[in-house]
C-alpha cells in the first residue's frame, strides 16, 4: 500500500528528475526533456542506478527516499506513473520572499 508519505517523498524525488531544480528555485520552470520523456521502468532504471552509485557503508536520508521512491514506483502501473509525471509536469514553482 502505498502511503501518502510515500507519495510525498516520490514526487520530491520525481522533480529533481524532471526539473532544473536550480532554476526551479529561482522562480523559473525549466523541464529536463529527456527525463520527462522516460517510462516508469526507464526512470526506475535511472533511479537504480543512482542508488548504487550512491551507496555508503550507512544509507543516508537520500538513499532512503530513493528506495521509498522506487517502491512506490513499482507499485504503479505505467498509466498511473504517466498521470503521476504529467500532474508534476503542470506544477509551477512559487518563490517565497523572506524579508
Amino acid at each position: 500500500m502505498i502511503t501518502e508519505e510515500m507519495m510525498t517523498t516520490t514526487e520530491m524525488i520525481l522533480m529533481t528528475y524532471l526539473f532544473e531544480i536550480d532554476e526551479w528555485l529561482k522562480d523559473k520552470k525549466i523541464i529536463q526533456q529527456q527525463q520527462a520523456q522516460l517510462t516508469k521502468e526507464e526512470l526506475v532504471t535511472v533511479i537504480k542506478n543512482d542508488l548504487i552509485m550512491l551507496q555508503a557503508d550507512q544509507a543516508t536520508d537520500y538513499e532512503k527516499e530513493l528506495q521509498t521512491t522506487l517502491k512506490t514506483l513499482e507499485s504503479l502501473s505505467e498509466a498511473q506513473f504517466q498521470k503521476m509525471k504529467l500532474d508534476l509536469l503542470s506544477w509551477e514553482p512559487t518563490v517565497k520572499h523572506v524579508n
